[in-house]
Formats: structure tokens, sequence, C-alpha cells
């Protein structure tokens, strides 16, 4: 089973709001309408949240809860990356609960067998909000004409 990290969703929100992070906004080439990432990277952490910019009010959903459009399903709205291995974020409790004998790292990050993730992790959809209010230091990731 593959090896990954597990971080909790405090120690989550802690990571995006005190690291300094490097943001770049580009457009992806592969679809036809306007698919953006923002790529922001601190060290060996890598975030890659997807966006759509000029939706068409045709696409919009109103009784949708989200803050932003939902992207179709072959779109990965948030990628979360520590070097070449996947980060999970999970809740705070539930890491407690898996995770509580392993020793964690200077940024609360547990290296584990996948398979002993046996709860739910985060929403992505969540996550990616989360990133543009903590990590964003200012910067309209919403905005793919940005020259950053």
């Amino acid at each position: 089973m593959e090896k990954v990290f597990c971080i909790s969703y405090s120690d989550f929100g802690y990571l995006l709001s005190e690291q300094d992070w490097k943001v770049e906004i580009k457009k992806l080439d592969d679809y036809d309408y306007g698919v953006f990432e923002d790529i922001l990277s601190s060290g060996q952490f890598l975030i890659k949240r997807r966006f759509i910019s000029n939706l068409p009010d045709i696409f919009d959903d109103s009784s949708e809860t989200k803050s932003e459009p939902v992207l179709p399903e072959d779109i990965k709205r948030f990628i979360f990356k520590r070097g070449d291995r996947e980060v999970y974020v999970i809740s705070s409790t539930d890491f407690e609960q898996l995770f509580s004998l392993d020793s964690r790292d200077e940024y609360g990050c547990v290296f584990v067998e996948q398979n002993r993730i046996t709860c739910k992790c985060a929403d992505p959809e969540d996550l990616a909000e989360d990133v543009v209010i903590l990590a964003s230091g200012g910067i309209d990731l919403n905005n793919p004409d940005l020259n950053l």
C-alpha cells in the first residue's frame, strides 16, 4: 500500500496561514471553457486549487450551497502534495483518534500507509475555500487576469 501524509484540519489551517506561499495562476489548456488553477508552493508543499472563470449564468445552480461553481466531475478541485506524496486532510477529531500514537513532524503531519485512513477526508470544496481565505496573502485567487 502507498504511504501518504495526513494532517489534521486545524494543522492544515495553521499551515495555510503561517507559510509564505508563492502564488501562480494559470489556465488549463485541456478545456474549451475557462478553467484555471491557483498553484501555491512553499518549501516542500504544493497546493493546486482549480476554478472556472467567466462562467455563464446558464451553468449556475441556485440550489447549490457552495461558494463557487462546482467543477465538472473530470476536474479535481483541490490537490495537496508534499514532495511527490499526497497529503490528506482529516477532521481534527478523527486525526487524533487514528494517529494519536504516531509521531508528528514540525507541520503536524504523519507519514502512514494509506489504508490506515479509515475515515472520510475533508471536503475538497471546503479545503479550496480555506486556501482562498487563509493562504492568498491578499491576492485574489479567483482572478485569472492577475499578473503575478
